[in-house]
């Protein structure tokens, strides 16, 4: 399926871009087979993820126990937790069960698959990807329908599924109550939501450079997960993260006591210059103290007070 909206996952995974093809000419006829594509898509997926935030240093896991460190960890967010588990329900009862599977659940797996895509290629490939519109093949190999007509096509599955779109819900969700007390999570937050179908705004990374730079900022590194930002004068570092929001990490070893709370630490190996500790696992990591700011002039406002008043007299 050379038009497949998967085409730019190649850019990052060959692998996972025919596995994507071999699903979408499953999706229709053969609902089952492409459930189980789509299980090896997400086990893939985050292998590749697990990799990049050498996750297994010491000894290799399974695909649950990969979601689920990454979720404790905090690479990955409740959404993105979410997703996975779905896809994996789904493609672990696909392969053990004899009854066929329902179309629904393979065009719900198809959506999440490319959310998952473009949420990777955003944040580990490109600032800068620009994700084609979301589209679901129809029975014709060759042709997709709109996001606007895949409410009428599965209607007539609604009532059918709808009970085991619910257990799995379900299910997730306890799971993800699990998690969160481990995570010390206040459980009063949103539950999570299995269908998304609006994209959240990007940052503008050359906006915010521009922001750093004006406060006498200058980068020195560019990572997937991160830019890395020295003060012209204090040589103080902070750390750039391309999360939904604007996200930055301040080094704790100069950070104000005044902002140093526990709900504020971040763990990630793109901190590479930032002290390390021990979180959850045997290998301590690099932390910082993460702020977010819902504007360019929240952060510009930010950078000009706390750096002014933290210079030298």
């Amino acid at each position: 399926m050379n038009d497949s909206i998967f085409t730019f996952v190649g850019e990052f995974s060959t692998e996972l871009m025919e596995l994507a093809f071999s699903m979408e000419n499953q999706l229709h006829d053969q609902p089952q087979s492409a459930l189980m594509q789509a299980r090896l898509y997400s086990e893939v997926l985050v292998k590749i993820l697990s990799t990049a935030e050498d996750l297994e240093t010491v000894y290799s896991l399974k695909h649950s126990e990969r979601i689920h460190k990454l979720f404790r960890q905090d690479i990955i967010d409740e959404e993105i937790y979410t997703k996975l588990e779905f896809i994996r329900k789904k493609g672990n009862k696909a392969v053990h069960t004899i009854k066929e599977a329902d179309v629904l659940d393979a065009i719900q797996v198809h959506k999440f698959l490319f959310e998952l895509s473009v949420w990777y290629m955003e944040v580990y490939v490109s600032f800068d990807f620009k994700a084609p519109s979301y589209k679901v093949p129809s029975n014709s190999t060759s042709t997709y329908l709109q996001e606007k007509e895949v409410e009428e096509f599965i209607k007539p599955y609604l009532d059918h599924t709808l009970q085991q779109i619910e257990e799995v819900r379900r299910k997730v969700h306890e799971q993800l109550e699990a998690l969160k007390s481990e995570r010390k999570i206040n459980l009063s937050e949103t539950k999570p939501k299995l269908v998304n179908t609006k994209s959240e705004p990007k940052m503008n990374i050359s906006n915010l450079i521009d922001v750093f730079n004006k406060n006498h900022f200058t980068k020195k590194n560019e990572t997937k997960k991160a830019i890395e930002f020295e003060n012209n004068r204090t040589k103080e570092l902070i750390y750039l993260l391309p999360n939904k929001e604007i996200s930055i990490v301040l080094n704790p070893t100069t950070i104000r006591d005044s902002l140093k709370t526990e709900d504020k630490i971040r763990f990630s190996t793109a901190l590479r210059k930032f002290p390390k500790k021990l979180n959850k696992g045997k290998t301590a990591l690099s932390y910082g103290y993460m702020y977010k700011f819902k504007s360019e002039s929240e952060l510009d406002t930010f950078l000009e007070f706390y750096f002014s008043t933290a210079l030298p007299k």
